[in-house]
């Protein structure tokens, strides 16, 4: 086997960045709804989340990296049995031509609940649902009347057994998501959902492990084991470790000492560690691909980052929702956001800037543009600045014109 290539943190930022779509090219997976499958398919998934104080954020993922991107070409993707919803690390939207390496998490779940104690009354009620959908086709939540409540496990506050039971069947792929009716879930039976020339050939733990750590180091870029078995969930550190040793041998991915620190890439992204200028900036989601690892984000970006929607509003540091800045290779600030559609304007609560980043002046332009063009993404006819940290900055930002729709 070759030896590890000694790679700078920088050129593992810059591997990382054009993995994720966030170079120099403004539409790296190309546009409209072909760039949307495209986008998903090179990441991997894209996580579904159900906080609206902005747009959504699977919706805000593919935003980022398909400049004309709109919500209906992902709802059009999964009509038509492209694009189907499963567990990843959490709730997601995969491409169904990856559907068979879903089929051994299935299977774990057919074995074992999920989130659910086991009782007859959740057993029963799974039942109940599957001869529902049977008889009458397609359903929702909101189309059954619950015959009990569950204290176990809940979900923005409700307890219908039902709602266990679905996700159950879900998780054991009895059932699919069809669609969606705003957040709420449509339920069918998946021989009427899922394609019927899609791949069903239930995969070797060996094959999935190496599906799952190729799928992550293409994404990702570079990566370290913990941050591939992350991704990969259903699988177990020693399948991780197999997997890259497999991989390694064949030379699919290569091993690269970043700082001391070992991790891996494809053979092909050495040539792409080039650094990246400054030029867009980027508004990205908590829920992003780039940033949903909190420990990875730290180590390539020195970008300390909590979500802080469930810490009490008086202990948080920087809002509810805050969205990270990305500005060249760099990680420059993050600003907290509300989509006021009554108003038809996008509020920033707050604007602050990392201490170490000083370019306001410089970043100023781009910033106002990315502004601009995010509150067109919320259905908004302009922005608003409250409060920018440091208070330097502030003449920069929150006395400049602002304009969204065009």
């Amino acid at each position: 086997m070759a030896k590890s290539v000694c790679i700078s943190l920088a050129e593992a930022r810059a591997i990382a960045l054009r993995a994720q779509g966030f170079a120099e090219a403004p539409a790296p997976f190309g546009l409209g709804q072909a760039g949307t499958l495209a986008a998903l398919v090179h990441l991997g998934y894209v996580q579904v989340d159900t906080i609206h104080v902005i747009e959504r954020a699977h919706h805000h993922v593919l935003w980022t990296r398909v400049p004309d991107y709109r919500p209906e070409f992902l709802h059009t993707l999964q009509a038509d049995g492209t694009v189907f919803e499963y567990w990843n690390h959490a709730a997601s939207y995969l491409p169904t031509r990856s559907y068979r390496f879903s089929l051994p998490l299935m299977r774990k779940y057919r074995q074992e609940l999920h989130w659910s104690d086991d009782s007859p009354e959740l057993r029963k009620s799974m039942r109940r649902m599957l001869a529902l959908i049977r008889e009458r086709g397609p359903l929702r939540l909101s189309d059954i009347e619950s015959k009990g409540k569950s204290a176990s496990w809940t979900d923005e506050g409700v307890g219908k057994i039902e709602r266990r039971a679905l996700h159950e069947l879900w998780m054991r792929g009895d059932l699919m998501i069809r669609s969606r009716h705003g957040m709420q879930k449509v339920f069918d039976l998946t021989a009427n959902v899922l394609p019927p020339d899609t791949d069903r050939r239930p995969p070797a733990i060996r094959e999935t492990a190496e599906f799952h750590v190729l799928r992550g180091v293409r994404a990702l870029g570079v990566a370290r084991i913990p941050e591939l078995h992350y991704l990969q969930d259903a699988g177990r550190a020693s399948a991780v470790r197999t997997a890259l040793l497999a991989l390694l041998k064949r030379r699919e991915i290569v091993e690269v000492e970043i700082d001391g620190t070992k991790a891996y890439t494809l053979p092909t992204a050495l040539d792409r560690r080039s650094p990246i200028p400054p030029g867009d900036l980027r508004i990205l989601s908590p829920f992003d691909n780039l940033t949903i690892q909190r420990k990875r984000l730290k180590w390539l970006f020195a970008f300390d980052y909590v979500v802080e929607i469930y810490v009490p509003a008086e202990k948080r540091k920087y809002g509810y929702f805050v969205l990270p800045l990305l500005w060249g290779d760099r990680l420059i600030g993050r600003l907290d956001a509300k989509a006021d559609r009554p108003a038809r304007r996008l509020v920033i609560h707050s604007l602050h800037f990392e201490p170490s980043f000083q370019d306001f002046a410089a970043v100023a332009p781009a910033l106002r543009e990315a502004l601009s063009s995010f509150a067109r993404f919320q259905n908004c006819d302009d922005f608003s600045i409250t409060r920018v940290e440091p208070s330097l900055a502030r003449p920069l930002f929150v006395n400049a014109p602002s304009r969204g729709r065009r």
